[in-house]
């Protein structure tokens, strides 16, 4: 049962026209309505660092916060192609639009094995990945991860048609993607890891692969200067600061350390497989239980048939299993950690349904399976849609984690519109135990004058508008009230009517001073008339 023999189901339509249909359906399903939902905590801060690069023309790479400075370099080209100089111009569409596009690639780099595999099977893996809840949710993100798993893939991809064909022009693709990887996030340690692993597991258990693995020595050359040229130009912040070559090897000392000690994002082993195969909740009932089910189909079929040369499937399969074990020993986790493996999954699972379906080629039982199979693309389809558009920020999503709901951004706006309308040099302080008061820096980005803090300064009568969490506030009136001159003692009032939060249980508090309150509230009448 190779995928060489005979009896084949094949693509009866053009495949150039389905699989470009099957591209433009991810591009789709990846840009629709980008800005429907506020910014993440995580997408707030990175938004922020970009926003250095995009005034100042400077990066400087951090080796314990911010991950790697991919992101950062490809969101300037998206800045520039939609014309935007400054951080207050930019928006969450032109930098949401990076990630979602990058995460594509893979889809359109799987295409290129079409030839070297059945193409029913490739288009399969490739529409399984097109409409996968979780990669799209996570490539409307502005984060790394979606961007750190396309890179992974087009990299084996890549490598595989190298393998294939010796070809100098994949290797050089490969040592782009891998230079990449590492480019883009530390836990790039793991995907090398998974990934040397799984082709030594190759290598000293099957003799024919061992056989045909081999390499021209300029080609391995090539690869390593490509692969180090371009990490040195990215971590040097394109040769202008040479210590973030070193930190860029000094990065996965923090990132140990934090994967082990972090107490906030510490979850159980099964974390990942307990959102991913069944979520359920008084919105909608969550599922990825059939694409594991088929996936278990798919390990199976790989691994058990003699001489099956699937060797592109039993590395991803071996690549998976490894990234799947290292994930969920690690105490920290996040959910868009689990992209890393379950991409991986995605190709095992559409494997089983192929091997499946071949089976039952000859018999009448292959028109109900195929239908269970129509019946689970449309099912993914519709969760897709009720996890990115429908309830894109809502508790109940399996993949929202201290998502900030619209109500930030109202808050923001108020905190604007008072600007605006009184005095725009007005000055406002924010405070939040352990600086966590984002993503607040982001909506609040346009304003001039914000003080951002920790604890209260005894200044803080100062200010004409602060924003405080509800711990701090018997010590801010205490201060506000006992601190200045006599006879300069300003009254405040509540700048928000209703219970504000700024994340899931973070709540904000708004302090203005009535002066400057009424004259806000008269600028409103005025502009209502």
């Amino acid at each position: 049962m190779q995928f060489t023999e005979n009896r084949k189901i094949s693509v009866k339509l053009n495949d150039g026209y389905i699989f470009a249909a099957v591209i433009f359906f991810a591009l789709f399903l990846r840009l629709f309505d980008l800005n429907n939902r506020p910014f993440h905590t995580d997408e707030a801060v990175h938004a922020i660092k970009f926003g250095e690069l995009l005034e100042t023309g400077k990066y400087i790479y951090d080796p314990v916060e911010y991950h790697g400075p991919t992101l950062n370099y490809f969101s300037l080209i998206s800045a520039r192609l939609f014309g935007e100089k400054t951080i207050s111009e930019i928006n969450e569409t032109t930098l949401r639009v990076v990630p979602a596009i990058i995460s594509v690639i893979l889809i359109i780099l799987l295409f290129s094995i079409k030839s070297e595999m059945n193409k029913f099977l490739v288009l399969l893996i490739g529409f399984l990945i097109s409409i996968s809840p979780i990669f799209i949710f996570y490539s409307r993100y502005y984060i790394q991860e979606s961007m750190l798993v396309s890179f992974s893939y087009s990299a084996i991809i890549t490598f595989y048609k190298y393998f294939k064909t010796k070809n100098i022009l994949w290797i050089i693709c490969s040592a782009i993607f891998c230079a990449l990887i590492f480019c883009t996030k530390e836990t790039s340690i793991i995907t090398f890891f998974a990934g040397f692993s799984s082709l030594m597991i190759l290598y000293f258990l099957n003799k024919e692969f061992k056989s045909r693995l081999f390499f021209y020595k300029k080609h391995l050359v090539l690869f390593a200067i490509i692969f180090v040229g371009i990490s040195i130009l990215f971590y040097s912040s394109f040769f202008t600061n040479p210590n973030g070559i070193f930190d860029s090897l000094k990065t996965f000392t923090n990132y140990f350390s934090k994967a082990g000690n972090n107490a906030d994002h510490v979850q159980p082993w099964f974390y990942y497989f307990n959102f991913l195969l069944f979520t359920n909740n008084n919105l909608f009932f969550f599922t990825e239980l059939p694409v594991f089910i088929f996936a278990l189909f798919g390990l199976y079929f790989i691994f058990s048939i003699k001489n099956q040369q699937n060797y592109l499937f039993r590395f991803i399969s071996l690549f998976t299993i490894i990234q799947s074990i290292v994930y969920f020993i690690i105490p920290y986790k996040t959910p868009w950690l689990a992209l890393n493996f379950w991409i991986g999954f995605l190709f095992i699972s559409a494997f089983g349904i192929y091997s499946i379906l071949k089976i039952l080629l000859a018999k009448k039982i292959k028109i109900i399976f195929i239908l269970v199979i129509i019946l689970l693309l449309g099912h993914n389809i519709y969760q897709t849609y009720l996890t990115n558009y429908k309830f894109p920020y809502q508790l109940e999503n399996p993949f929202t984690y201290s998502q900030p709901t619209p109500v930030v951004i109202s808050a923001a706006k108020k905190i604007i519109e008072v600007a605006d309308s009184t005095n725009k040099n007005i000055y406002v302080h924010v405070i939040s135990e352990n600086n966590d008061y984002w993503p607040l820096p982001w909506y609040l980005r346009k304003l001039k004058n914000v003080a951002w803090n920790n604890s209260i300064p005894n200044d803080i009568y100062l200010f004409e508008l602060i924003i405080a969490t509800p711990n701090f506030e018997d010590e801010l009136i205490n201060k506000l009230y006992t601190l200045p001159e006599p006879g300069k003692i300003n009254l405040y009032v509540p700048l928000f009517d209703d219970y504000t939060s700024i994340r899931p249980n973070v709540e904000i508090r708004g302090f203005i001073q009535n002066s400057l309150h009424e004259k806000y509230l008269r600028n409103l009448n005025t502009i209502s008339q």
